[in-house]
């Protein structure tokens, strides 16, 4: 089962940057982004070993959007 475990928003960029628990041996946790305005999930996503870094990345993705 995936769990988001963090969300972060850009409601200028109408951009949603989630984390998500990914069970799989090398990675534990993926950055998913979603465009808001079109409801639907972007093409992007980024696999990570450690929640810090998979926070780290989602608010890079939401800063370089805004």
């Amino acid at each position: 089962m995936r769990d988001v475990v963090y969300e972060v928003e850009s409601e200028e960029a109408g951009i949603i940057a989630q984390v998500i628990t990914w069970p799989n041996i090398m990675w534990k946790y993926r950055v998913i982004l979603h465009d808001v305005d079109a409801g639907e999930q972007v093409g992007i996503h980024k696999s990570f070993k450690h929640l810090g870094d998979a926070e780290a990345y989602a608010d890079t993705c939401i800063e370089e959007e805004a």
